[in-house]
């Protein structure tokens, strides 16, 4: 839908192009008028404008002052001039500006529809033209480091799925790496002596110790490297001559190489930093390179790692070897019930927006492994369970549905595990639970749904005698909602647009005043907001076919 305005200080040219271009269905014009460049400019500061039809000349404001301003609030709207002055220095100035076209008075409404409806077609096609592809990838350009870091990082956390590790996202990125071979992962950590430094002096430092590392890395790696968390760092590593071609012994031999590169120069990076920015670096390198999707599973493990301590010592660098030493046992590997944090926000997030049957599967995935054990103590299930329950939990709170699920479902089992009889049992419970808070959400957000536009067509139908009251804009302020918002929201529940509810609304009201012989069809005009009788007849006999005293006169011979 295209929001249109009509600036015309002659009331009575203004109400006939509104009345005209409200009719061009096919383009879904929301129309709207204004009697000064004042007044349009108030409606300006209310909303957004993609096209304006203006007279040039008016009082107090003309068409190229109110041009000006439309400009500086908001420049890709569409201005046609329009007026009875066939002046060439009006025209010329008016047509210097692009998105400007201009139209004489004395063409005709014909005219003012084509222009309008070209003006339309150049929007579409502006969106979809090349210039803007082209402006989208200077500005990604701009932004691939922090694409780079958001891809890496998903991947690590699994939020986004190892099979789009190719080669062309990678070039898509400028990322170094080759996507067929494995990398080796190393974290590093901050360990600042003072909490008075400012977010902007935190990651000036992260930029500085990032710069140090590549100094010291780049002459036997190739790597990626970004900030996270404000205090963490991470690396992703291959041989500097680690490309696809290379055959096994000679890639292995190109791993050991780094291997040993890094564990001697580590030091000496946490030396420097340590130099020039006065800050501790600690350090946990993974003893091997893992494949990708083996990368979220070590990158879990470093993690943990990171948090480990020997000591009170600072600036330590650590792998999974030291710290199985210190621990007089193999550092635990990952649990096969582990459910990733990416897929309980997976979870959160399915369930807030409403999507079943997306929540559904990932459940599912989720929860395969507990179908296969006997004893309901297990430790990794109940803690798998309750990460699942917790979230269910959360969302039954935040939208106050305890005592609806309870007469459904029944919540005394969801945060207690050994209340069901066997794992598949549990499961298919927090599904029940699940299915009936899909429905609740959905009950909820028809009801809501309904109680607006019930609002929305209460308001218009007490104030049809007042155009401005019932403008879209005015109505999405009532509901505080985007006029397109309201717009199709009024359609999805009515079936129809809010235009044509006022259209029928006013002729329903205008037959019930037609029958009162009393009233002149001026005041009949008047309490729907035409502004004039001829713009009452025109509508009246458009939706009637018979004028309203065509109309009245039928009623009164019945």
């Amino acid at each position: 839908m295209y929001r249109l305005l009509v600036v015309d200080d002659e009331a009575i040219i203004a109400d006939g192009l509104s009345e005209i271009l409200q009719g061009i269905t096919d383009l879904e014009l929301d129309v709207y008028k204004a009697y000064s460049g004042t007044e349009a400019l108030k409606l300006f500061d209310r909303t957004r404008f993609d096209i304006v039809l203006t007279d040039i000349r008016m009082p107090e404001m003309d068409g190229l002052q109110l041009l000006e301003e439309i400009r500086y609030r908001w420049p890709k709207c569409r201005v046609i001039f329009l007026t009875g002055y066939d002046e060439f220095s009006y025209v010329y100035t008016a047509i210097q500006h692009e998105g400007v076209n201009y139209l004489l008075k004395t063409e005709g409404y014909d005219k003012v529809i084509q222009t309008v409806t070209q003006a339309v077609s150049d929007m579409e096609a502006e969106w979809s033209a090349e210039t803007l592809l082209i402006e989208a990838r200077e500005q990604s350009d701009k932004a691939k480091e922090l694409l780079r870091k958001d891809f890496l990082y998903g991947v690590l956390k699994e939020r986004i799925d190892t099979s789009e590790v190719t080669s062309r996202q990678f070039a898509e990125l400028d990322v170094p790496l080759c996507a067929q071979n494995p990398v080796m992962l190393l974290l590093g950590r901050v360990n600042r002596t003072s909490g008075s430094m400012t977010y902007s002096g935190k990651i000036k430092q992260l930029y500085h110790i990032r710069t140090v590392a590549r100094s010291y890395l780049s002459s036997h790696a190739v790597f990626v490297d970004f900030a996270h968390e404000q205090d963490d760092l991470v690396w992703l590593l291959q041989p500097l001559r680690g490309s696809a071609d290379l055959v096994d012994a000679e890639l292995s031999e190109a791993w050991s190489r780094l291997s040993a590169f890094l564990k001697g120069s580590l030091e000496m990076v946490q030396a420097a930093c340590k130099e020039s920015t006065g800050c501790e670096l600690s350090l946990v390198l993974d003893d091997e390179p893992a494949a990708w999707p083996a990368a979220c599973e070590r990158f879990a493990q470093l993690h943990m790692l990171m948090n480990y301590r020997i000591g009170r010592s600072h600036g330590l660098i650590l792998g999974k070897q030291a710290a199985s030493h210190s621990q007089g046992t193999e550092f635990q590997k990952g649990n096969k019930l582990r459910i990733a944090s990416a897929v309980l926000d997976a979870l959160a997030e399915r369930l807030a927006l409403g999507r079943k049957d997306e929540f559904d599967r990932i459940l599912e995935e989720a929860a395969a492994e507990l179908r296969e054990l006997n004893s309901m103590h297990h430790v990794h299930a109940q803690e798998m369970y309750y990460a699942i329950a917790l979230i269910l939990f959360a969302h039954i709170n935040r939208w106050q549905l305890s005592e609806a699920l309870t007469q459904i479902v029944g919540l005394h089992k969801l945060m207690n595990p050994t209340e069901h009889e066997s794992w598949p049992a549990a499961i298919a419970y927090l599904g029940k639970v699940a299915d009936a808070l899909f429905r609740l959400q959905n009950q909820e957000e028809e009801r809501r749904a309904i109680r607006i536009v019930s609002i929305i067509q209460q308001h218009i139908q007490n104030h049809l005698h007042d155009p401005h009251e019932i403008s879209l804009v005015r109505l999405a302020e009532l509901a505080f909602f985007n006029p397109s918002y309201l717009s199709r929201l009024f359609k999805q529940v009515t079936g129809i647009n809010v235009s044509e509810y006022i259209a029928a609304a006013r002729m329903t009201r205008a037959k019930r005043l037609l029958e009162e012989p009393s009233l002149k069809i001026q005041e009949v005009s008047d309490r729907l907001g035409y502004g004039t009788a001829t713009n009452f007849t025109r509508s009246f006999r458009k939706a009637t076919n018979m004028t309203p005293q065509e109309y009245r006169t039928s009623i009164m011979n019945k």
